[in-house]
């Protein structure tokens, strides 16, 4: 992320993948004991050449296509657009979600077939089948359905240009058309369809544990410390975050005395070389850590991802 999303808060669907996320954390509690699968907690010192792998999840909703795309009308398409970061990572997974509305037949199963829009040579559109599933049902309530997206979305991620939407038919086991919602009223606009994406990104992992003080704000220490500090995103009026609403940052400050916290060598040397004439170390973060956060991207994409460089877990001095 090189800057905050222009975007204003939208209402915060109620889907099902996004329902999981927000479980996977306490709301506003990102900080646990025991962070979920992905997460960071504190602890760990990351070495620049050292990585490994971590999931991110993106929740892209469905919207019309662009008219410089020329799709016909009758088609109905959706269209999932995709941020440049997100488009740099690997696909692990990918499902597409349909909100399927209730119905009076009283089939017990419908199928489920996912088109994608195709270019031919000279350039004409037409439709091309991706999947087709059976999905067994009670029609009298609506429900979501998922459908196996990760390969029609890894080929988008590495080509983007041939992402022109895609189509979805559905029918009951009569050949009747079964409803679903791709452009539902305002009041019902959760119930789009969106694609729910789990990415890899790399970041660092290996730890070295060391030493520094931990300090409270009624503290009479003098010495290089760590105290505590609370960020609210909610005062700054960053609405585009979901979650975390608040973190603990942390800072530092204090003074650093000969050989107290240092990490480099070359500080206690230059100390012994100029005691009168260098300015001295100073108190700044020794380790900082990432934290996850779930956020809208300027798509209106629902993120959730690490954030490196967020909280610091140790001070030293340089």
């Amino acid at each position: 992320m090189k800057r905050a999303p222009n975007v204003t808060r939208a209402a915060l669907p109620h889907v099902p993948p996004l329902h999981r996320l927000l479980d996977r954390y306490d709301v506003g509690m990102m900080q646990a004991d025991a962070p979920a699968q992905g997460t960071f907690g504190a602890g760990a010192e990351f070495d620049e050449d050292d990585y490994h792998v971590a999931a991110e999840n993106v929740i892209s909703f469905g919207q019309e296509a662009p008219s410089e795309l020329g799709l016909l009308p009758e088609w109905k398409a959706q269209y999932f657009r995709f941020s440049e970061s997100v488009l740099n990572h690997r696909v692990s997974k990918a499902h597409l979600w349909l909100y399927v509305t209730p119905n009076v037949t009283h089939s017990s199963a419908i199928w489920v077939t996912l088109y994608k829009v195709a270019r031919g040579p000279l350039g004409e559109l037409h439709l091309h089948k991706v999947r087709a599933k059976e999905e067994k049902v009670h029609l009298r309530q609506g429900f979501w359905v998922q459908v196996d997206a990760q390969k029609l979305v890894s080929r988008w991620f590495r080509r983007p240009e041939e992402n022109l939407g895609i189509v979805v038919h559905a029918y009951d086991q009569d050949g009747r058309r079964i409803h679903i919602t791709t452009d539902p009223p305002p009041q019902q606009d959760a119930l789009r369809p969106f694609i729910a994406v789990v990415v890899e990104a790399h970041t660092r992992s290996r730890a070295r544990r060391t030493v520094g003080l931990d300090c409270q704000e009624n503290s009479n220490e003098e010495r290089c410390c760590r105290y505590p500090l609370t960020v609210d995103f909610e005062q700054f009026g960053w609405d585009w975050i979901i979650a975390p609403k608040r973190y603990e940052a942390n800072y530092c400050s204090g003074e650093c005395p000969y050989v107290f916290l240092q990490k480099y060598p070359h500080t206690h040397l230059v100390q012994q070389v100029n005691l009168s004439g260098s300015a001295g170390p100073c108190c700044a973060a020794r380790k900082i850590s990432p934290i996850s956060m779930l956020y809208f991207d300027d798509n209106y994409n629902i993120i959730y991802g690490v954030l490196p460089g967020m909280i610091v877990d140790r001070c030293g001095c340089y």
